[in-house]
C-alpha cells in the first residue's frame, strides 16, 4: 500500500518542532518527543521530508499550516546548482 506523502504529517508543520540555537545538531520536540537521527538541522537543509513515523499518530503533533512543498524546503543548494 502506497501513501499520499501530502497527507502525512512533517516536522516542518509541527509547532512543537524545535531547532538547536546553534544552527547545528539535531532538532527537538518541545513536548519532549524523541527523534530519530533523520530529524538532523543537516537533513532539514538538503530539504529532506522530514516525515516520522513517531509523528503520525502523535496526540501532542500542532499543525502550523499546509505542507511546505518539496521546492520550497532546504536552504542548502546541490553541487552545481546556483
Amino acid at each position: 500500500m502506497v501513501r499520499d506523502r501530502t497527507k502525512l504529517r512533517s516536522l516542518y508543520q509541527c509547532a512543537n518542532a524545535k531547532f538547536p540555537t546553534t544552527g547545528k545538531g539535531m532538532l527537538r520536540c518541545s513536548e519532549g518527543h524523541k527523534f530519530p537521527l533523520a530529524a538532523s538541522v543537516k537533513a532539514a537543509g538538503r530539504g529532506a521530508p522530514l516525515v516520522l513515523a513517531s509523528c503520525q499518530k502523535c496526540g501532542d503533533y500542532g499543525e502550523m499550516g499546509p505542507p511546505v512543498p518539496a521546492d520550497e524546503r532546504g536552504w542548502l543548494k546541490a553541487e552545481g546548482s546556483v
